[in-house]
């Protein structure tokens, strides 16, 4: 599998005759889904939409549109290119993709705390999953902690150089 592709959905069951899946969105953009996008299977396949309804997501692919043919895609899950992502989904401000903020590291005051490693929705939005860094860790602390991605830790997002400044989050650490 290419190493810029980027998950954004499972197909689910057959829906009526015509070759209809069920699209189960894992992306925060559902405008990437009209007709003519491209999405890929973890084996290299390329499948474009032939149309799409977001009413009911309901999905039918170009050569998949018989209940027959669309039966071999269920259970598939579907990947985009970073690049097509980013021409496709806009984001507004202070938004950022995932593949952007994981793998960034966290500092506060100049200190390195650790890595983003994951990126968790909660009902009150987003936690950074975050690994401790090395160097901070023989001081007994948690191997891994969560920083709320809200106004009151998040200082600056800075996604060309893959580093977060925060504040308050020290104290998340040393009670983790």
């Amino acid at each position: 599998m290419k190493s810029d592709l980027v998950e954004v959905c499972l197909l689910g069951k057959t829906v009526g005759l015509k070759g209809s899946l069920r699209l189960h969105n894992r992306s925060d953009f559902i405008e990437q889904y009209k007709k003519g996008a491209k999405f890929y299977d973890k084996f290299g396949n390329i499948f474009s939409i032939k149309s799409y309804e977001p009413s009911n997501s309901l999905v039918i692919f170009d050569g998949f549109d018989s209940i027959e043919k669309a039966k071999e895609l269920v259970n598939r899950t579907l990947y985009r290119t970073i690049e097509d992502t980013k021409k496709s989904c806009k984001l507004k401000k202070d938004e950022y993709f995932y593949f952007d903020i994981i793998g960034s590291d966290i500092y506060e005051s100049g200190v390195l705390l650790g890595k983003i490693d994951d990126i968790l929705e909660v009902g009150a939005g987003y936690l950074l999953s975050v690994k401790t860094d090395k160097s901070i860790l023989s001081q007994k602390l948690a191997k891994q902690f969560y920083i709320p991605y809200q106004d009151n830790f998040i200082i600056k997002v800075d996604t060309n150089n893959k580093k977060i400044d925060v504040k308050n989050s020290m104290d998340i650490l040393l009670n983790s």
